[in-house]
């Protein structure tokens, strides 16, 4: 059942008051001629003063309230239980109309409340279907007050001007008076609804804030008004329809909780993408949702950069760390020397005669390479081969240089072979060799893993494969030489890994598809390859945010880049409806009133004011397209109760405007007992 609101209950008592005092009350109906009542016809007229003649008069008073057609609905009902009676009571036909019309008469004098509150239930019990089908004709639908009222006023007059001519049996002075209260009753219409509705949401608004503080809770913290509260009813009733829909904004919340506070509805609705557009297609409004746009978007390699620290670690550079680790390298090679001068003699005649063996045999360079590191092995001057480990070390070192230049596999096989003669024989002549070497390759194997790891996501034929990332993570954490423990070479490809990335960052940033191609491929690779190096959740998070950025660039470029395309947008047909002039009713016993002019009036006014209007309505609604944080969440907020509360917005808007164009016209000339209905 239907609960009347304090508004409607406010609305309904001040017509009741109207017809009251319009509606003669003391007039004693007179008795029908031709013959005294009988003692049965007497004792039913005096039933009419209790329920039985309650009942009579409220329901004569909503068939009479009815607009227009309510006189003629009241006849019916009196002619058909006239017709009933003589089958009851005996009797002709005429005779017993005049004792319903008598009993009629009566109840309404000896129940006179009852059958204004009749007239009122009637009057907008006939109106509010209309108001309903057409409400742009009530002044109902969207648009300026402006508008509407003139509108509602033109639409009043002629209702007011149809039900006096009817009432009073064609007479144009009623007529005429009949049309103008209408028409001043329409005008007021619109008007009265909105500050009858205002005055009940701020009753309300009080209400709730009370029990609020009753049970303690801060008033404070919960407004009274929340965001569209000082919007025009165009503004709210383009929400309302297009953009409150339970579904769509309890999807629109779980974007926004994967996007963050820095998303905006523009973001996450083709609607609101719309309203994006339209706003910068206009001068207006353009700055309103461009500025928020190209700001958030300055912000977007901070962001970035914000994530990947809290999800992968602070950016290493590279170069920078690659230079540490070649300057301790170059550490260590400084201790060789002091680590194999002033050692004990150490023989070296196996490496020797060795390559004594594979001289004779060899041609070309690789002949003349052996040769040279066999003069090495002897002491300067002589042809004595050296026991000195400091001898050997600085063979090796001239070896080293060799297989640097040396191309060929055969010999670089048999230098690395020598070579590894010389190593272990040095090894035993200078015990702190070894840990030198295992050192200086430990530091190696980091400066190669680091330079690895900015490789990883790199995309193409020679693309690295998840297997093969996973070999070389779990190769790269084996120990060598005399190490104990862990190599650092899989954390250096790992922070080479992020180094890149915060290189693309640095480099691609204006441009958020490019690094969407750089860190996360073309396919699912280098997610796999992240979740390996990071793990699963890190990689996820720290793709994510890219295409969050990559979301946020592709809303600004399809508001600012495509505005050609903003007279699409549904919102942009919105705003072309209601700049459009609402067309102005008319018929001829319009015209018959002199209202042909009125109207050409008021087409002008409209036409006027239709623009400003849908500039109005532009200029309120395209900002909160951009709206972040916050703002963005009391919107939210907002849009999640409007969609009930336009539900009733739109009954308490009818029934006002029902009752006031039901309630005018017509009860201002309401007949006199010894009055026909024509």
């Amino acid at each position: 059942m239907t609960v009347l609101t304090p508004e409607q209950l406010q609305a309904i008592a001040r017509a009741r008051a109207r017809v009251q005092l319009k509606q003669p009350q003391d007039q004693p109906p007179p008795s029908p001629s031709g013959r005294h009542l009988t003692y049965e016809e007497g004792v039913a007229a005096l039933e009419t003063k209790g329920l039985y003649g309650q009942a009579l008069t409220g329901f004569s008073g909503v068939l009479d309230g009815i607009p227009i057609a309510g006189p003629y609905l009241l006849g019916a009902a009196n002619e058909a239980a006239a017709r009933l009676r003589p089958l009851l009571h005996g009797g002709s036909y005429e005779d017993q109309l005049r004792v319903v019309n008598a009993r009629d008469q009566e109840a309404k004098i000896a129940h006179p409340n009852v059958n204004t509150t009749g007239q009122v239930v009637g009057a907008v019990a006939g109106t509010i279907p209309a108001v309903v089908a057409a409400p742009e004709a009530f002044g109902a639908a969207g648009g300026s007050m402006l508008a509407r009222s003139l509108v509602s006023g033109l639409t009043g007059s002629g209702i007011g001007a149809a039900d006096a001519h009817v009432r009073s049996g064609g007479d144009p002075e009623k007529t005429r008076w009949g049309a103008i209260e209408g028409g001043l009753l329409g005008l007021g219409g619109p008007l009265a609804g909105e500050v009858i509705g205002a005055g009940v949401k701020v009753s309300a608004r009080g209400a709730n804030a009370l029990t609020r503080a009753l049970l303690g809770e801060e008033v404070a913290s919960k407004p009274a008004r929340d965001i569209l509260a000082e919007l025009t009813g165009s503004s709210r009733n383009w929400l309302a329809k297009n953009v409150s829909d339970p579904d769509m904004l309890a999807a629109a919340r779980d974007r926004f909780d994967e996007l963050g506070s820095n998303a905006m509805f523009a973001d996450v609705l083709p609607e609101w993408r719309g309203v994006a557009r339209s706003g910068a297609a206009r001068e207006s409004t353009r700055s309103k949702v461009v500025d928020p746009l190209n700001e958030r978007g300055s912000m977007a390699s901070t962001r970035l950069k914000s994530d990947f620290e809290t999800n992968l670690g602070p950016d290493p550079v590279p170069a920078m760390i690659d230079s540490e680790l070649k300057a301790s390298q170059a550490q260590v090679k400084s201790q060789y020397r002091p680590a194999v001068m002033e050692q004990p003699p150490y023989d070296f005649t196996p490496i020797a005669e060795r390559l004594d063996k594979l001289i004779p045999y060899r041609r070309g360079g690789e002949q003349s390479d052996l040769l040279n590191v066999r003069n090495m092995l002897n002491d300067f001057g002589k042809d004595t081969i050296s026991s000195d480990p400091a001898i050997a070390y600085e063979t090796r070192r001239a070896l080293d240089r060799i297989l640097k230049t040396t191309e060929g596999p055969e010999i670089i096989e048999t230098l690395g072979g020598v070579r590894g003669m010389i190593d272990e024989r040095l090894a035993r002549a200078a015990a702190g060799v070894k840990e030198l070497d295992a050192q200086f390759a430990e530091l190696g194997r980091q400066r190669e893993g680091l330079l690895q790891g900015q490789s990883v996501l790199a995309d193409g034929p020679r693309a690295m494969r998840p297997v093969e990332l996973q070999e070389k993570l779990l190769a790269g954490a084996e120990p060598a030489g005399t190490l104990i423990g862990p190599s650092a070479e899989s954390a250096r490809m790992r922070q080479g890994t992020v180094g890149d990335i915060y290189r693309a960052v640095g480099t691609e940033a204006s441009d958020m598809n490019a690094l969407r191609k750089v860190v996360r491929g073309k396919g699912d690779w280098n997610r796999e390859k992240l979740g390996m190096m990071f793990g699963p959740e890190k990689a996820d998070a720290s793709l994510n945010a890219i295409d969050r950025e990559a979301l946020f660039a592709d809303t600004v470029n399809g508001v600012t880049s495509a505005t050609d395309m903003a007279r699409q947008a549904g919102f942009e047909k919105y705003l072309g409806e209601v700049s459009k002039a609402p067309e102005i009713p008319t018929d001829k016993s319009w015209t018959d009133l002199g209202l042909t002019t009125a109207r050409r009036l008021a087409r002008s006014l409209l036409e006027g004011n239709a623009g400003a209007h849908a500039a109005r309505v532009a200029d309120e609604v395209a900002p909160l397209s951009v709206l972040r944080g916050d703002q963005r969440d009391a919107l939210m907020e907002a849009l999640i109760r409007l969609g009930p509360e336009n539900i009733i917005d739109q009954h308490r808007m009818a029934l006002i405007n029902a009752l006031v164009q039901g309630g005018g016209g017509r009860a201002a000339y309401a007949l006199l007992p010894n009055e026909e209905h024509k």
